[in-house]
């Protein structure tokens, strides 16, 4: 490229960041059918959610929804639309604009979440977005492309707040691989990995015990939780998380990113990070922070373990809060690493 089309493109780039559009709605409003998918999914067996007696022991008047389920609700259908009450702006025009320039594959690699509260039963959820940052361009082994970085505003159609989310996506050019290629790396997962791990795919720690504050020191271990990576377990976290983009169920779309196989979202891995969080802390903490980078991908065939080690504890407000620093490896190396502050009882 040469670098009069270079500046031309950076110039196009710089156009596109700064808009915040919105509002963005939901086709429903929070329910009980879709807290229960999702928890089905996660294996998430937190009884706040769903257990109407264990909740009448809470804040809570009706049902709960999970905190990182804060996408989802104001997430395109199956056809790719926006419910009815939306903005026509499209929110990710900034990819269209980038796959106009031959940047035509994207992956998310980041995510930065603060809650402010979690979801009850009936509210109805609505979103605001903005690209803040596009990066130079960078190559990384998937191909060389921009890291765009996104700001999504939550709150409900009455106003009130609930989240706020920093997402990093990789635009990219793919490398080009033939068809071999792929069939080598998938097949070279498979004999990697089946069979080399035999933990049960429910190995929770999500037995109704909260833990204190009290009962908490510096450098604690969190108990490891081991999770089979299997195709249903990809698909049907993209379906509960109301992702719908082909390289989470379609093997050659995949491939065509320059991925061996299909690949888990970022969503269902937000899901299971926020889910052994919740194990580890008990049904009466509160998730209030949830920050991860994702590196190698999730694929079928393999099975990943999340790890965790506390790093702060709090003790200056009436609910002191925890951080922890997790971390989830596959065969491949790390595929998440992350950070979270959980708030316990005193």
């Amino acid at each position: 490229m040469s670098s009069m089309d270079e500046q031309r493109e950076k110039q196009k780039l710089e156009t596109l960041i700064g808009k915040r559009l919105g509002p963005y709605r939901g086709f429903n409003p929070v329910n009980r059918a879709q807290v229960w998918q999702w928890c089905t999914a996660m294996g998430d067996n937190n009884p706040l959610y769903l257990d109407d007696n264990y909740r009448q022991r809470t804040e809570f008047e009706s049902l709960v929804a999970p905190p990182a389920m804060m996408q989802v609700w104001t997430m395109r259908d199956f056809n790719d639309d926006y419910a009815p009450g939306s903005t026509q702006s499209k929110p990710y025009h900034v990819f269209e604009e980038m796959s106009d320039l031959g940047y035509t594959r994207n992956v998310a690699v980041s995510y930065d979440i603060q809650f402010s509260r979690y979801l009850t039963e009936g509210e109805c959820p609505i979103h605001h977005t903005t690209i803040t940052e596009i990066s130079d361009r960078k190559k990384t082994a998937l191909g060389e492309g921009f890291f765009v970085t996104e700001k999504l505003d939550y709150s409900t159609e009455l106003g009130k707040p609930f989240a706020q989310a920093l997402i990093s996506y990789f635009q990219y050019k793919p490398k080009i691989a033939d068809r071999v290629t792929s069939d080598r790396m998938r097949d070279k997962v498979a004999t990697e990995t089946v069979g080399r791990h035999s933990a049960p795919a429910e190995n929770g720690q999500c037995d109704r015990t909260d833990l204190s504050a009290s009962q908490v020191e510096l450098d604690d271990g969190l108990p490891e939780l081991i999770i089979p990576i299997t195709h249903k377990l990809i698909v049907g976290g993209a379906i509960a998380t109301q992702d719908f983009i082909p390289v989470h169920h379609n093997a050659p779309a995949a491939q065509r990113a320059a991925m061996p196989d299909i690949f888990m979202n970022i969503l269902t891995t937000s899901g299971l990070c926020a889910r052994y969080l919740s194990d580890w802390a008990g049904p009466a903490s509160r998730l209030q922070r949830l920050t991860f980078k994702l590196m190698a991908p999730n694929t079928p065939g393999d099975c990943m373990t999340l790890r965790g080690a506390v790093k702060k504890v709090d003790r200056s407000k009436n609910r002191p809060v925890v951080t922890v620093d997790f971390s989830g490896t596959n065969s491949k190396g790390s595929h998440v690493v992350g950070s979270a502050d959980v708030e316990l009882n005193p």
